[in-house]
């Protein structure tokens, strides 16, 4: 009785404690939350937190991996009777070899043995390309498991020896003098020698930071093959019993441009020689998927494959005869059929699978029989059949895993596709409440359809728990329902729910037609281009003035370079370069002094100055010299200097703010580019805000009100046209600075004048910043010369994503995203980019307002949406606007 007592007492007072802890934590939380949306719209969080969910949706459709399951290995060639092909294996890995450019090159030194192509996965990263050499399977995009590899194999095999030799210099290969001189050790070459199996990787580092078209390239290239033939034969030297096989291969491929990470041939199609012993000499070129090298170099010095290799063992590779050939492939095919059998279990484990559809290739009754069959034709010696029985196996074992794998593809796509249809309506929803004078009151979270929405939702997460799925498919099967929550409560209490139901549906299909038409192929963005702008601005044709003609010279000519982008890529491995680069950091002085805007002094004396030391560094590296360390603090200080000095200038009025923050960030964009990268992005920027002046300017002169009272129909469409025009500069910009639409791809020698070394960390974020460069200056120039744009940014921007998420929905719906399983669909990076679209222009939006600290750009709107376009400087005159808004 006590001890009852004494419990209930204890249970009170963790209760007690828990209630004060719970109640402090709330408070916490609210406090933080209410500062953030002091800094942030409510809007925009909201906007940003979806777009996450369904960016993780739609990657947790195209990367669909095996399971990384600890699975144990397969025998050795040794304890199956078998010798194996070579005793050591050498790996050459070099990142950035391009399979074109290696392959038109001389290898005379190289002695008879197999050359080829292998296939690798999307995204081309070379930590990614490492697990599919190393582990033979293809990570998902935020891998970070352990996984087993042939280094693993190596160390846990009878006398397994492996040595490691990365250079981070890709110019001095210092990991081949690594090598070299580990060699030349009689300490070192004892231990190699008394190892029965001997792994040594050698990573030269990246071959790539220019284009392979460039000199610089092909010198990097030269003195790496150099390099190689010095380490082959030193290596050979010491041995001297013809037992050293090697391989030399890259992660990754180039692009044109110098630059990795996205699905072009170019960048997917890696370059690898093997020769040494083991391999049968074929001078024909091979084709291979990237993961079958895991299984092929395991066998070639007698060690089981990784237990997470994917990959079918290529025949015909290896010298040995048809009956060790046959057991090299039977280990593979074991290998690949227990994990088949791990999934089918996993399946079954599942307390609904016996109302699931059933399929694939193999059940356990047939995985088990596997061996026994291997056994009875081997008795009988029947070897060619047994051989056609494992190979059958591997291929039955490879179906089963992707059918398991992409189990829940389809109800990934619908819950997606419904998650992007549930968003749309939400947005259309909220369209439709600002195009109204009046609010409506909305019916909220607290009713019978949302709570039934939310109890389905939680009904199918607890039987998909209870089926065995994973924690992130679980969550991508519920986003749907908490997506279509909010739009149901977002529906007004009386009246229509969404007005004018034909302008959202052809302002939202046209634009998403256009945008995956260019993302198929680039050379629509030109034709797109120049008919949007020109059709903006049609009026003014009808009275051309000089202002009018200079306009169309800067449409034209943006539009042509578009067109002809990639035959004039030329002009990025030339002696044009420097001389382009040049002419774009004059372009950065000249266009605010001729437009005679008014800057302080320092102003420009700091950009000139750092103009003139950023050419002195590009040069330095043209040359291949070193930028000095002065040079490159020089560069990081004014980088943090032109963002943070701009909210703290004494600015009187929104246009001289805005002159501030396109010299200042014109001069870093001219920093971090190449070539004709900065001045295409001064080019548009300035057709972009002279478009505003000539559409404001024909206005005037045909005697046009400048405020008009907005019906909802055109209130939509003036919201659309501004959301298109964005989406529209937003890929023109991408394309025309160099990450194409197709691609997202960078430039690899971005951090020039920043880093002695390429540092991918760094590099990402330098790149980053020079992709958002000139989309900040277009969202800056919106606010700072359109009423209407300021006032009404939240309804563009969700006309914005509108259009974004109908292209992603087309993608998710009509893409076989499990047609080249385990390869990544090409696909991805285009959904992906489409997906981050309003993600980074919010971005840019939030640093756009940062950088108009002092000024208020939230404002209320005029009465009955009344829409008015500021006058820019050069017709200011003519107008009688408050100075405050010029």
């Amino acid at each position: 009785m006590k001890w009852a007592l004494f419990r209930i007492f204890f249970w009170c007072l963790f209760s007690l404690l828990a209630n004060a802890v719970f109640q402090i934590y709330r408070r916490i939380l609210l406090s933080l939350l209410g500062k953030l949306t002091i800094h942030l719209k409510m809007w925009k969080t909201k906007a940003l937190l979806v777009h996450l969910l369904l960016l993780v949706s739609v990657l947790k459709i195209y990367f669909q991996s095996a399971p990384l399951i600890h699975l144990e290995p397969q025998a050795t060639l040794p304890q199956m009777g078998v010798k194996p092909p070579a005793d050591r294996l050498v790996i050459f890995l070099a990142e950035g070899l391009r399979a074109k450019t290696f392959f038109s090159q001389n290898y005379s030194w190289v002695p008879h043995g197999r050359q080829g192509i292998a296939h690798s996965s999307v995204p081309t990263l070379t930590q990614a390309g490492k697990v599919a050499l190393f582990a033979g399977f293809h990570p998902a995009i935020l891998f970070t498991e352990n996984y087993d590899t042939i280094f693993n194999r190596t160390l846990e095999s009878a006398g397994g020896f492996v040595l490691k030799f990365v250079g981070d210099n890709p110019k001095t290969n210092s990991g081949l003098k690594d090598l070299q001189v580990y060699l030349s050790d009689d300490g070192n070459q004892s231990t190699i020698r008394n190892a029965s199996k001997v792994l040594i990787l050698v990573c030269m580092g990246d071959i790539g930071g220019a284009s392979p078209r460039d000199r610089r390239y092909l010198k990097k290239l030269f003195k790496a093959q150099t390099s190689i033939f010095k380490a082959y034969a030193a290596v050979e030297n010491l041995f001297k019993d013809n037992r050293t096989a090697y391989l030399m291969t890259s992660a990754h491929g180039l692009s044109n441009l110098g630059s990795h990470g996205a699905g072009t041939p170019y960048e997917t199609e890696t370059p690898f020689m093997l020769w040494g012993a083991g391999f049968n000499a074929n001078q024909s070129m091979q084709r291979l998927e990237q993961i079958q090298l895991a299984s092929l170099m395991s066998a070639l010095i007698g060690l089981p494959p990784p237990v997470n290799n994917l990959g079918q063992l290529p025949l015909g590779y290896l010298n040995v005869y048809q009956e060790e050939e046959r057991k090299v492939m039977h280990l593979n095919a074991r290998q690949l059929l227990l994990q088949a059998k791990f999934l089918v279990r996993r399946h079954k484990r599942g307390c609904c699978h016996k109302w699931l559809p059933k399929g694939g290739d193999l059940d356990l009754l047939r995985i088990s029989h596997y061996q026994y069959q291997i056994n009875r034709l081997t008795e009988v010696h029947w070897q060619a059949k047994a051989m056609e029985t494992s190979l059958m196996a591997a291929r039955l074992a490879l179906n089963t895993v992707k059918y398991y794998v992409g189990y829940y593809d389809i109800p990934l796509v619908v819950a997606t596709a419904l998650a992007l249809l549930g968003w749309m309506l939400y947005l259309m929803l909220k369209l439709s409440q600002d195009s109204q004078a009046f609010k409506e009151h909305h019916r909220g979270f607290l009713n019978w359809s949302t709570i039934w929405l939310a109890a389905l939702g939680l009904l199918l997460g607890e039987l998909a728990f209870f089926q065995g799925l994973t924690i992130l498919t679980i969550f991508c099967l519920i986003v749907p329902f908490a997506i279509w929550c909010l739009a149901l409560a977002e529906l007004p209490l009386k009246g229509n729910y969404i007005f004018n139901v034909r302008t959202h549906l052809s302002w939202i299909v046209i634009p998403a037609g256009l945008i995956v038409v260019t993302l198929c192929c680039n050379y629509y963005l030109s034709l797109t281009y120049a008919l949007a702008v020109g059709f903006y601005n049609r009026l003014g044709c009808v009275r051309p003035s000089f202002q009018v003609l200079s306009w169309l010279i800067l449409v034209f000519l943006l539009s042509m370079f578009l067109c002809f982008l990639p035959q004039i890529e030329f002009l990025m491995v030339s002696n044009y370069r420097m001389a382009i680069q040049a002419t774009s950091m004059v372009l950065v002085i000249l266009r605010p002094y001729i437009s005679g805007e008014k800057h302080e002094k320092r102003v420009w004396i700091v950009n000139g100055g750092m103009l003139i030391l950023g050419g002195v560094g590009i040069y330095l590296r043209e040359t291949d010299k070193t930028v000095p360390i002065y040079m490159m603090v020089a560069n990081w200080s004014y980088f943090f200097y032109a963002f943070a000095s701009i909210p703290y200038s004494r600015s009187a009025c929104l246009r001289s703010r805005l002159e501030l923050i396109c010299f200042n960030l014109l001069t870093v964009h001219a920093l971090l580019s190449d070539s004709y990268t900065s001045l295409f992005a001064q080019l548009l920027i300035l057709e972009y805000q002279q478009g505003i002046e000539v559409h404001l300017v024909t206005r005037l002169e045909l005697k046009e009100e400048e405020e008009s009272m907005l019906t909802s129909k055109e209130y939509l469409q003036l919201c659309y046209r501004f959301a298109v025009s964005i989406i529209l500069y937003f890929y023109v910009s991408m394309m025309g600075t160099g990450h194409w639409l197709q691609s997202f791809t960078y430039f690899a020698n971005t951090d020039r004048l920043f880093m002695p070394h390429c540092c991918p960390a760094m590099l990402g974020f330098l790149v980053f910043i020079h992709m958002l460069i000139p989309l900040i200056i277009i969202l800056a120039s919106l606010r700072a010369l359109s009423t209407f744009g300021r006032h009404e940014i939240s309804s563009i921007f969700s006309c914005v994503m509108l259009i974004c998420s109908a292209v992603v929905l087309f993608f998710v719906v009509f893409v076989p995203h499990l047609r080249d399983w385990p390869n990544v669909h090409p696909s991805v990076i285009k959904v992906i980019m489409v997906q981050l679209t309003a993600v980074l222009l919010m971005a840019c939006d939030c640093c756009g307002i940062f950088l108009f600290r002092g000024f208020n750009l939230i404002t209320s709107p005029t009465p009955k949406r009344a829409v008015v376009e500021i006058c820019p400087k050069t017709i200011s005159s003519r107008t009688s606007l408050n100075s405050t808004e010029v």
